[in-house]
């Protein structure tokens, strides 16, 4: 069984106090903590860890990932996830910057939204991590030092303060990271509109009755909804997927009518007019052209096969 290391094997392995929600719930529990960096020059194995970490260091060590080493030397941001494994190994005793640990039981809906912003900007990365300047090192130590005060403060309302800052750290790893590497964000933006193509266009099917057809049928239609232009559109389908809008959009159409020929017992204008065909012999000349028989053709060759 593949080894993963817990919070509280992290704990152990630091030789830091074991949170007593950790202890009481065996690391069930959701659990958040803010700590300045100790024990530089220790090791940790290579593998995953159940849990998220972002380290802000300065000093020399060396990163272990699934593709490759990374030797850090310089101010630097990491961000680790249970997702990825890594291996660690410490070689200088500077002990400037922070560790902020927290695992899945923490993460609300709208901060594990904003933790997959920031990992998609990595995605072509060896491993997520930002080298600094000293300026940005700067300004995120004060984002850390300001969260580590309040987390270890009575505020009555500390944890929604704490959860704040943690997201102005996010943003700003996301804007430095956003600056290095914009055909990156480019991909991003450009998968992101062809995954809300494929969600649109499949979110009306099945057609559930003649009278409520789909809705949008041409790559103006689509380019309307998705606040594109139909080009731009077209463009970023055909780069990923290899095909135009329309083949996309036709082929799709052509699947949903071949199933209510086969399952349905609507006539044939029924289920043009269910597609978005407003007269019979536009379905008839798109269907025969995608599947090489007329829709009545192709009904009758299923009734002789039965």
């Amino acid at each position: 069984m593949e080894q993963v290391e817990t919070l509280l094997h992290y704990y152990q392995l630091t030789n830091r106090e074991i949170p007593s929600e950790l202890l009481n719930t065996k690391g069930t529990t959701s659990h958040f903590n803010v700590l300045k960096r100790n024990n530089c020059l220790s090791a940790f194995p290579f593998q995953r860890r159940d849990y998220y970490k972002i380290c802000l260091i300065y000093g020399k060590a060396m990163l272990y990932t699934a593709n490759g080493e990374v030797a850090i030397d310089q101010y630097a941001i990491i961000f680790s996830s249970p997702n990825v494994k890594f291996g660690w190994k410490g070689l200088s005793s500077e002990k400037d910057g922070y560790i902020c640990l927290f695992n899945e039981q923490y993460l609300s809906t709208e901060l594990r939204k904003e933790f997959k912003k920031l990992y998609e900007l990595f995605k072509n990365s060896v491993y997520p991590i930002i080298f600094l300047d000293k300026e940005q090192y700067d300004t995120l130590m004060y984002y850390f030092s300001l969260m580590y005060n309040e987390y270890n403060g009575n505020f009555a309302y500390k944890k929604e303060l704490v959860e704040n800052i943690l997201r102005l750290i996010i943003y700003t790893a996301i804007k430095i990271q956003s600056a290095l590497s914009p055909e990156d964000i480019g991909v991003q933006k450009r998968d992101r509109l062809v995954n809300n193509f494929i969600e649109l266009l499949d979110s009306q099917f099945p057609v559930e009755s003649p009278q409520n057809g789909i809705l949008y049928k041409t790559p103006a239609d689509f380019a309307g909804q998705l606040h594109v232009h139909v080009n731009h559109l077209n463009h970023s389908l055909k780069a990923v997927l290899g095909k135009s809008t329309t083949q996309l959009i036709n082929e799709r159409i052509a699947v949903e009518a071949i199933a209510l020929i086969q399952n349905s017992d609507w006539n044939i204008s029924e289920i043009g007019n269910g597609l978005g065909f407003e007269y019979p012999q536009h379905f008839n000349v798109f269907f025969k052209r995608q599947t090489g028989s007329s829709p009545k053709s192709y009904r009758g060759q299923l009734v002789e096969n039965v």
